[in-house]
This record gives structure tokens, C-alpha cells and sequence, in this order.
């Protein structure tokens, strides 16, 4: 089958930084290939080159055949190339149609919107590709899994010849990776052309033909989807084997209750009791909207509790918001890295330092000389990619902001870690790293909890694995940890208990 796109000695710089280095790739009309490599790779700036938002320094793009001169998005839309991004953008206050066809004049009648038709087209395309999200609800009521469907139902509105997808299933269930993976299918038998990135490596196995590998900004090589191993795949990523994917687990921990909930109820999670020991990790798991978010955000302050109590280190407290939790010493991680985990319009150092600006503050001033110091030294420590700790945050790509909200998290320097997805769109050498971090967090003594929909994380980390479903425990894993068939069990069809 012909080439749909061909590039050919792509260069792209920023300032000092070499972010494409001579990039030749051909991709087949109707085909899904995989864009793989570590964060800061070069694979987000590639994309962004093919749909307009960066222009190329040289080199040439060929798409059906043509010479191209992408100099915008409008441009790259309008050749038939569009890109789901990694976190839905979409706007809260406006429903599931509305965002859907924000923009798009097909639904114009004589110079007027079609409310009728907006929501007849809407739905008609739900139906196709078998969604089960009403155009009427407004995308501030959907929960991060369903505003993502929405975001590729987007994208097929426009009907695209060439689609990215970036993440699409970092926030997803499994029933949901499901229905992404049908709607992928059924845009291969449409000739659709897919590139598709992901740091879940058992998808690319799945659904792609071949696996293109980028490291450093360049392209490292392309390989077929043929008796290829995950160690295969992850040598080319690193440039060297990764003997583990989890560091040597230490299992033991204090007799020392540090924090105890008892029969807790909020709007959304119904008589949670648990204990989290110290200098333990803890593991929660269970489907997206099993009420494991629900509960991080309970413990932090930011959902009222309605009945039950909260104890620290034997004394009963109340968590009425956010400063109370960090008071007592509790810090979380947000799920939602963009949205409440960081200031994307500042600095890398300012971010990290925000948690606790006691850290850096000498006689009622900051020092710029021991921020530098502290956040050198986690910029070494999570191996950040950014040529200086001054770039804006939204200039990184996303592993390494998930980094800058780990790093703000130790700076904070609670008694409490809460990670609620910590390695969400991380590859696999960055989250080898963070899982060391946490390990030495718990070594010194610090309580964790991980919130991950990743089984293979929680019993790669923990010692212990609490499930959720429908907002309460359905059972505690102390032994056995690898068996995850009774951790399903528990998500799927035990009953809550």
C-alpha cells in the first residue's frame, strides 16, 4: 500500500536545545504505528510538526504524495490530519454536543445554529461507535475517562485520513479500552492511518503493526510487529536492557498506626474503614469512577466527609480542606497533573518550591540560592529533561511535568504521600525511577499511599492492596500479592463488602 506520509530530514530547534535531529520516517496508508521512546524524546515535537502547532527548521513532509508546508493547525486540519491529545480539552460548562461541535458549521441553518440537528448528529455518532455518553450532559459533570471518549468523538467528526493519538487510554478502564480499541479498528477497515503513542507497551503489541523508536530526537529505528518482545522494545527506548521493572521490594513496615479511617462517607465513597501504617506503602486499585480518586480527595480535604471519622497518629482530626490536611501532614498527587497539580504559565522551580516556601525562605525572603540547590538536586534525583529549572512548565512534555509534581510533592515533606496515577503517561525507564524514589521515601520512614489502575504497579509497590468498587472496599489483599485473578475478582464481580 502506498505511503500516506513521508518525512524526510525533519530538524527542529529550540534555542539550544536539538528536539529533531534529521527524522526520515514513511507511513503506510491505513496503517497504526506505534511512536515510542522515553519522555522528551522528540515524539510530542514530531506530532506537533505534522498538525502545525511548530514549524520544522528543514527538511520536507510529503502527505498523499504532495509536498506540504504545515505552517498551522487550520492547515493540518484541513489536509485530513488531526490529534487527540493526551489530556481531553474541552470546555467544562458546555455539553457533550456543544464541544463536539464547536466550530464546525454543519450545524448552521440559514446563519443559526440547528440545536435540533446538533444533538440528532451528536448522538448519531455516539451510536456508531457504540458510546454510552448523552450530548444533553454538560462535560463538567463527566468523569476524566468519558470527557477523553468525548475528545475522540471530537476527532472523528472531522473525519480524518491521518489521526494521532496520544495516550488515549492513560485515563481509561479497562471496559473503555475496549470500546477505543473497537473505534480503532473500525477506522483501519476505513483505510484511516493511525499513529499511536503510548508508555502501555502491551497495547502496541495489540494494535499496531510496527513500533517506531525515538530517542533523543532522533529516530532510533522503525520495527516490525513480528515476534517482538517487550525487552526488545524497551532495549531500543533506553539504549540499554532494563534488568527489573520494579526495584527489590521491602515488604516491612512499622506496628505504628499512622493514620486510621473509619467508616467514612462522602457523596461519593460509603463507609471506607483502612489502615495505613508507618513507613508502609499502601496500594488502592479498581475501575475508573470505583471511588479510589473519591477517597484520595476525602483524605485531602478537598471532599467534605458526611459521617465517619479520620485519625493521625491516634488523635482524631477534622480535614475541613486542603490546609488542615496539609497541616497535618498530608500531601497528594493529583490524577489531574494540568488541571490541579501545577501552575503550567511558571517555572519548573517555582512549582516545585510552591508546596513549601519555608524550604527556601531566609529572613523572610526567598533565596534564589537554595531554591537552585534543592531543585538541582530533584531535578538529578527524577532525571527532569529541561535544559533549565526557569522553563515554563507547559514547555515540558508530559512525563516531565508528571516528574515537577513528584518533585513537588517531596519538597512539601509530609508525614502522608498520596500518588493518585503517579506514572500516568510516563515511560518505562521514568517510572523505574520514580518507583525508586518511593521506595526510599519509605525507607525513611515516610507512609504512601498509590492510587493506580495499573495492577502490575500496586503489586510491583506495595504491601498491601486495598480494592474499590462502586465507592466502597470490596476486599484487602495481604498475600499473594502477583495472584491477579482475585484482584479482577474483586474489581469486576465480588460484591462491595
Amino acid at each position: 500500500m502506498a505511503a500516506i506520509l513521508e518525512i524526510r530530514n525533519v530538524d527542529k530547534r529550540f534555542g539550544a536545545v536539538h528536539a529533531l535531529k534529521d527524522v526520515s520516517l514513511s507511513i503506510e496508508e491505513g496503517e497504526t504505528l506505534a511512536l515510542v521512546g522515553e519522555n522528551g524524546a522528540g515524539k510530542s515535537t514530531l506530532v506537533k510538526v505534522l498538525t502545525g502547532v511548530y514549524q520544522k527548521d528543514k527538511g520536507d513532509i510529503f502527505f498523499m504524495g504532495q509536498k506540504k508546508e504545515i505552517r498551522s493547525a487550520s492547515e493540518s486540519k484541513s489536509l485530513g490530519i488531526a490529534q487527540v491529545y493526551q489530556q481531553a480539552e474541552l470546555i467544562p460548562e458546555l455539553t457533550v454536543a456543544e464541544n463536539i461541535f464547536l466550530g464546525d458549521s454543519s450545524v448552521h441553518k440559514n446563519g443559526f445554529l440547528d440545536w435540533k440537528e446538533l444533538f440528532k448528529k451528536a448522538g448519531e455518532l455516539f451510536e456508531k461507535y457504540n458510546l454510552d455518553i448523552s450530548p444533553y450532559e454538560k462535560v463538567k459533570n463527566l468523569n476524566v475517562a468519558r470527557r477523553q471518549l468525548v475528545a475522540i468523538a471530537k476527532v472523528l467528526l472531522q473525519k480524518p485520513k491521518l489521526m494521532v493519538l496520544d495516550e488515549p487510554t492513560a485515563v481509561l478502564s479497562d471496559n473503555e479500552v475496549k470500546i477505543l480499541f473497537n473505534i480503532i479498528e473500525t477506522l483501519k477497515s476505513e483505510h484511516v492511518t493511525i499513529i499511536y503513542i503510548s508508555h502501555r507497551l502491551e497495547e502496541i503489541f495489540t494494535i499496531c503493526s510496527r513500533a517506531a523508536v525515538m530517542r533523543d530526537g532522533e529516530l532510533i529505528t522503525v520495527l516490525e510487529n513480528r515476534n517482538l518482545t517487550k525487552a526488545d522494545l524497551i532495549m531500543h527506548m533506553l539504549g540499554k536492557k532494563l534488568e527489573a521493572m520494579f526495584p527489590e521490594k521491602d515488604a516491612s513496615c512499622s506496628d505504628k498506626v499512622i493514620m486510621e479511617l473509619k467508616d467514612v462517607s462522602t457523596a461519593k465513597i460509603t463507609g471506607v474503614s483502612l489502615k495505613l501504617m508507618k513507613g508502609e506503602i499502601l496500594g488502592i486499585t479498581g475501575l475508573v469512577g470505583s471511588g479510589r480518586t473519591e477517597l484520595a480527595r476525602a483524605i485531602y480535604g478537598l471532599d467534605r466527609i458526611k459521617s465517619g471519622e479520620i485519625w493521625i497518629e491516634g488523635k482524631r482530626v477534622k480535614l475541613r480542606d486542603v490546609i488542615d490536611a496539609t497541616k497535618r501532614g498530608i500531601f497528594l498527587v493529583p490524577e489531574d497533573r494540568k488541571g490541579e497539580g501545577l501552575v503550567l504559565i511558571r517555572p519548573i522551580s517555582e512549582n516545585i518550591t510552591l508546596s513549601n516556601l519555608k524550604t527556601i525562605t531566609k529572613r523572610f525572603f526567598c533565596s534564589r540560592k537554595i531554591e537552585k540547590t534543592l531543585v538541582e538536586r530533584l531535578k538529578h534525583d527524577l532525571n527532569i529533561k529541561a535544559e533549565s529549572m526557569n522553563r515554563l512548565v507547559l514547555s515540558l512534555s508530559g512525563g516531565n511535568q508528571q516528574k515537577v509534581v513528584v518533585a513537588k510533592a517531596i519538597t512539601a515533606r509530609p508525614h502522608i504521600l498520596i500518588f493518585d496515577e503517579p506514572t500516568q503517561g510516563i515511560d518505562v525507564g521514568a517510572k523505574f525511577e520514580i518507583y525508586s524514589l518511593l521506595c526510599k521515601l519509605k525507607k525513611e520512614g515516610h507512609s504512601i499511599i498509590v492510587i493506580s489502575s495499573e495492577i502490575e504497579e500496586v503489586q510491583g509497590l506495595c504491601s498491601r492492596i486495598v480494592v474499590m468498587r462502586h465507592g466502597k472496599i470490596a476486599g484487602e489483599i495481604r498475600e499473594n500479592l502477583e495472584d491477579t485473578e482475585s484482584i479482577l475478582n474483586l474489581m469486576y464481580r465480588s460484591e462491595a463488602v
